[in-house]
């Protein structure tokens, strides 16, 4: 019972401005909800059967690793902290690890609106570019749809063109293979 009032007294609007803001250190974080992922295979809905929404959470990453954090504690404790809070008001939640083959972290960013894909199949962030690195939560919290507009891709193809594992646009390659970061580093976006 202690755990549905915090439902009915914190409105989803209120609670979807209170995740954003344990992730306001990063560079953009949007909100997307299960009728976005209809159209795709990878449904979060094979992690979690009662999905509701995604939080997406993007960063650059100025170490030239690819796919990590700068700050890999602070992103653990913001992380927890929106774990947490919807805990305490009675919904599920869980951090997607990066590695994850049952959803895409970056369609998962293409659908919050973050970004764009690229013709590398990686997130193109305007102000960022490629990026470096992208968190994902699902919970079964029924959040706001943060309306973000994604569309930065200039399709210039500079990424296509030094990328070592690919030779046309969006064609699968062997990730193992990609950890180089020109694609990163040439992105104009």
């Amino acid at each position: 019972m202690k755990s549905n009032l915090g439902k009915i007294f914190k409105g989803l609007s209120q609670i979807s401005h209170d995740v954003t803001q344990f992730l306001s250190s990063f560079y953009k974080v949007g909100i997307a909800i299960a009728a976005d992922f209809e159209d795709i295979s990878n449904h979060p809905k094979n992690l979690m059967l009662d999905f509701e929404s995604a939080i997406v959470y993007v960063s650059s990453n100025s170490s030239g690793q690819m796919g990590v954090f700068d700050n890999y504690f602070e992103v653990i404790a913001s992380q927890n902290d929106v774990v947490d809070y919807l805990t305490k008001l009675g919904y599920k939640a869980e951090v997607i690890d990066g590695s994850s083959d049952e959803i895409s972290l970056v369609t998962a960013g293409v659908k919050t609106g973050i970004g764009d894909i690229s013709p590398v199949n990686s997130l193109v962030v305007k102000g960022i570019g490629l990026t470096g690195a992208i968190g994902v939560i699902l919970t079964n919290a029924p959040l706001e749809k943060m309306e973000l507009d994604g569309k930065t891709c200039t399709n210039c193809m500079k990424c296509l063109k030094v990328c070592p594992i690919r030779e046309e646009a969006n064609a699968k390659g062997n990730l193992d293979n990609c950890a180089c970061g020109k694609c990163v580093n040439i992105c104009p976006v």
